[in-house]
């Protein structure tokens, strides 16, 4: 049987990117010093296929640069900033995957890392990630790969299969069941609003971790925790972990 892939009941959406730019070096340190002990972030790869830490296809939303992530070197992107109207956050870069698993592995923090392909490029995407992940990745600390994109998943179980996977859904589908024996998913992933207590059950009675994404109000965690999900997302993780304590 499945056993799921336990992260923690708390985990940081893209870092605590509800007070410090998403996905940044910043955010995971803030993360850490209001009690998270686990982030979810995101990884697209440039040009070059260098994982970079970014949740969107394009820059303009959460960087200074222009047009699509992809179509950059990794020395362009490195040259970017986190676009933020956050106070205190001016100048934070655009941070690779690799450095930020290197502050992950110094704040002994657990990753759930989203692989987020452009479309076209689950294989290159999910290669690269996983070339990062086997060569730094501290094998004491807790890490899932996810992904909407089945086949970066697929990539990711036949490249770096002892790396616990998630399906990242919205609404579970019919054949979630076959969909994450075929993937050798340990997790299902899912938005919040669209879990009821019978797919809860249903879920964890099939040996799979569930967590939901993206919940910000201590009301609706702790009814998601009594339904049985092993954990949230959320992008005020203190908050969230204080008012569950």
């Amino acid at each position: 049987m499945t056993e799921p892939a336990l992260l923690a009941k708390v985990i940081a959406h893209r870092g605590a990117s509800g007070s410090a730019p998403e996905n940044t070096l910043a955010a995971i340190s803030l993360a850490a010093e209001v009690g998270a002990t686990c982030v979810e972030l995101d990884a697209s790869i440039s040009s070059d296929n260098i994982p970079f830490v970014h949740h969107d296809d394009t820059l303009e939303r959460c960087t200074n640069g222009r047009g699509y992530l992809c179509a950059h070197t990794a020395k362009e992107l490195d040259a970017l900033t986190a676009s933020s109207n956050k106070a205190g956050f001016d100048s934070e870069p655009l941070p690779r995957l690799s450095q930020a698993v290197a502050l992950l592995s110094s704040l002994q923090m657990g990753l759930n890392l989203e692989i987020k392909p452009t479309p076209g490029l689950e294989e290159p995407t999910a290669l690269a990630v996983c070339d990062v992940i086997r060569d730094s990745w501290p094998i004491d600390l807790p890490l899932v790969l996810s992904s909407f994109s089945r086949e970066a998943l697929a990539v990711a179980r036949d490249t770096l299969p002892g790396a616990a996977r998630a399906l990242i859904v919205c609404a579970v589908p019919d054949d979630w069941q076959h969909q994450t024996q075929l993937l050798q998913c340990r997790n299902l992933h899912m938005a919040a609003p669209l879990l009821d207590a019978q797919r809860a059950k249903d879920i964890i009675d099939g040996g799979l971790g569930l967590y939901c994404f993206t919940v910000n109000d201590s009301d609706t965690a702790a009814k998601l925790l009594e339904m049985g999900a092993h954990g949230v997302f959320s992008d005020y993780p203190g908050e969230l972990l204080d008012s569950l304590s």
